[in-house]
């Protein structure tokens, strides 16, 4: 049976690409890296590394395996500090991917508090409304807006949210609006490059797709809340974007319904491959609670 010391020696090995370099990152001698290396693919009952005279390269098993250990031993790390200080405290940096709105109205109001908690982790928050691809563009995890496509992410639910139509008290004593779906087309609107095409439903319950008159394109929601507010044209918004704003008088849901398909959930989602992991959990445990009493609206 292989030990925790023969996986920390192994991930050292496959870090420095080679047996020596490895067992220096550890501080043992090369010979007792190699017999543990030894001793952990007998256990395994698998070659971990393609070996030359020149180099060590991890086979396709290896890497598996490597990616797998790396987060065991980084969540094993983690649970030991966490007894020894008595605090779940973390370190380390964390990179998170969200919509401008969700990281303004959501995250950074409470976020303040949660630095204090552990001051050691640093933040990286790519605040964009695209879809963000984790492994591609190199993210922890992520707080997404709608339907998930199905994947092999950990998702947890945030939040209930759906999207509605707005505009200001302005922009509609300025145009003669009926809460006609089909009328709301003839009218300027604002948009996210995006949010040109779009599905309503009619009088009689039936889809009809149009492209609407947008006069001005915006290319991110916050942006998007402060042209609707001046009167710009109409625009979608998820109602928890705006909360304040209809709360306020400042925008108004036009036309309840129209929108085909409205439901817009929030999400906390990131990959169980993640070397994150005991970040990632702590982190998503914070952002429910940025949410909370958000569950239904």
């Amino acid at each position: 049976m292989y030990s925790i010391d023969d996986l920390k020696t192994f991930v050292a090995i496959a870090d420095a690409q080679g047996v020596t370099a490895g067992a220096k990152r550890v501080g043992i001698s090369p010979a007792t890296a190699s017999h543990r290396l030894n001793k952990l693919e007998i256990a395994l009952k698998l070659t971990l590394f393609h070996r030359n005279s020149r180099m060590l390269r991890l086979t396709d098993e290896g890497q598996i395996f490597f990616d797998r250990t790396r987060i065991i031993l980084a969540d094993l790390t983690q649970a030991e500090r966490d007894a020894g200080s008595g605090l779940a405290q973390l370190t380390g940096h964390l990179r998170v991917t969200m919509s401008p709105w969700v990281l303004s109205r959501f995250i950074l109001p409470g976020l303040p508090k949660f630095r204090a908690q552990h001051p050691n982790l640093t933040f990286e928050f790519l605040a964009v409304d695209r879809f963000v691809s984790l492994s591609a563009e190199g993210q922890d995890c992520a707080i997404r807006v709608g339907k998930l496509a199905d994947s092999a992410m950990v998702a947890r639910k945030l939040s209930d949210n759906h999207r509605v139509i707005c505009a200001a008290p302005e922009f509609l004593a300025r145009h003669n609006l009926t809460q006609s779906a089909t009328d709301l087309l003839q009218h300027p609107w604002v948009c996210l490059p995006w949010q040109t095409r779009l599905s309503l439903c009619d009088a009689k319950g039936r889809r009809r797709d149009a492209t609407v008159k947008s006069n001005v394109l915006v290319s991110n929601s916050d942006m998007l809340t402060d042209a609707a507010v001046q009167g710009l044209g109409l625009a979608i918004k998820s109602r928890l974007a705006i909360q304040t704003e209809l709360e306020e008088g400042r925008l108004i849901e036009v036309a309840p319904g129209s929108l085909w398909e409205a439901e817009a959930p929030i999400w906390f989602l990131f990959s169980p491959e993640s070397r994150a992991g005991q970040k990632n959990k702590i982190f998503g445990e914070f952002v429910s609670t940025c949410f909370a009493g958000h569950t239904r609206n």
